[in-house]
């Protein structure tokens, strides 16, 4: 598109009273959103999980809530073949064109626009079109959203030889979680063969007037009490020691190393299939265990992410479900492992339960009880605040990306959401488990530590193979 098409483009926004999201921009990752002319927007709350994600991430570097994918494309595949597949998506999927406005004192609404044509930037690969891709994903993922003025993705398309063969899109973390990604990847796959989707996918909206209902009154009720119980039942908020010196906020530094395993994944489902419990118990089991024995805490308080997806008719809805729901974890003296990890399990299994909830309701419950601010700072004002210990399980969510490296890595940069510790835990042939500090200190030695001590622990506790 030349320079005069383009700004005959972003006049056409102007005169329909349309943000000139894409039409102006110059960097080649990008989506132009071409409707000219006004169209209605539909006003309605934040799901749970929109709410959450909010509140967690007012503080956060905005770039941290970019989600780079690189998608390969089948042999065949035209750019208008590409192009109509998104459409398809968008159409599908409320979440992809939603925008959020302020509401209020601290309050954001969706704003979820009419689906819009797309028309991609080409960019050629040359030699190697892969290196092209990463390099696209890189600048996309340092570009933040305007989430008022955005629509939450943007995407090019990478050839070879003028083929496509690379879709590189990026989302916010706000229309999208790790589940979500992996579905639209699964439905992008089949619309650009050709082919079509079977029933409607089910919207935001929907979720957010059930979860705000009368009808889930005594439900939304229920969480709050679970918390209430948690905060009885958790040590006190412990904060980062030297944050706030007597010179002020220390700053912190961010370290992450990353340990993958075949023999730990065999152990992890032997020990699952023995007790009958779900393999990311006996890993989170594992974590604790190893967080008890190289700190001496007697108690933990763990944010486990839930996806949320339980319910049959929100499994398929794309956005960000995800929450954090608590968990207290104690270690007892002499206890075995499989006691522990049944412990686990079902403590796990009730505060799924309650996975879906007001996070305003328990940032007020938790002022109650000494929870205020932040633990190190990052979530200020949040839910995930209080927490030092943060586990993440995904499963086989690109899957492409697991090692069965024995030997460790480490490094201090990445995608880095500020919690102090951050277990993420990929499955496959082999167990990865990529380990994130953010604190005061200085140095690997804790990462690695607990990454080795958790790999063993678990690997012991398999018996043989």
């Amino acid at each position: 598109m030349t320079h005069d098409a383009l700004a005959e483009v972003a006049e056409g926004f102007r005169r329909a009273g349309l943000p000139p999201a894409y039409p102006g921009k110059t960097s080649f990752i990008s989506v132009r959103f071409q409707a000219l002319e006004q169209l209605s927007v539909i006003h309605a709350p934040l799901t749970f999980g929109q709410l959450s994600l909010w509140r967690s991430i007012q503080r956060l570097p905005p770039e941290v809530c970019n989600l780079p994918q690189i998608w390969a494309l089948p042999d065949g595949a035209s750019l208008p073949s590409v192009e109509q597949a998104l459409e398809a998506l968008e159409e599908r999927h409320e979440s992809l064109r939603t925008r959020y406005e302020p509401d209020g004192a601290g309050g954001l609404v969706q704003a979820i626009w009419q689906p819009a044509s797309v028309c991609l930037e080409p960019v050629e690969g040359g030699d190697d079109p892969a290196r092209t891709a990463e390099e696209a994903a890189e600048r996309t993922a340092a570009d933040p959203f305007d989430l008022v003025k955005d629509r939450p993705w943007r995407a090019c398309v990478i050839t070879s030889q003028g083929a496509p063969v690379r879709l590189v899109i990026c989302f916010h973390h706000i229309a999208v979680d790790a589940w979500a990604i992996n579905q639209l990847h699964r439905e992008f796959r089949v619309l650009v063969d050709g082919m079509r989707l079977p029933e409607p996918a089910p919207t935001c909206r929907e979720l957010a007037a059930e979860q705000w209902s009368a009808a889930r009154q005594n439900r939304r009720k229920s969480a709050r009490k679970f918390w209430g119980e948690i905060f009885q039942a958790a040590p006190a908020m412990e904060r980062e020691p030297g944050l706030d010196g007597p010179e002020g906020a220390a700053a912190l530094s961010t370290r992450w190393a990353q340990l993958g395993s075949e023999e730990a994944a065999e152990a992890a489902n032997r020990i699952a299939d023995r007790l009958e419990v779900s393999p990311p118990s006996v890993v989170l089991a594992a974590f604790c265990l190893a967080v008890h024995r190289r700190t001496g805490r007697d108690r933990l308080l763990v944010a486990v992410y839930t996806n949320n997806r339980t319910d049959p008719r929100w499994e398929t809805l794309v956005a960000a479900q995800n929450q954090v729901v608590p968990l207290v974890v104690a270690p007892e003296p002499g206890e075995d492992f499989d006691t522990l990890v049944r412990r686990v399990h079902w403590d796990s299994f009730r505060a799924y339960r309650h996975g879906a909830y007001n996070v305003d309701d328990v940032l007020e419950l938790g002022r109650e009880y000494g929870y205020r601010g932040s633990v190190n700072g990052c979530f200020d004002g949040s839910v995930s605040g209080y927490f030092r210990y943060f586990f993440n399980y995904l499963g086989e969510y690109q899957q492409e990306h697991t090692s069965a490296d024995r030997q460790l890595r480490t490094g201090t940069g990445g995608r880095n959401i500020g919690a102090p510790f951050y277990l993420q835990v990929q499955d496959g042939k082999a167990l990865t488990c990529t380990l994130r500090e953010n604190s005061v200190g200085t140095g690997f030695d804790e990462v690695t530590g607990l990454l080795l001590l958790l790999r063993d622990i678990v690997i012991a506790a398999g018996g043989p193979g």
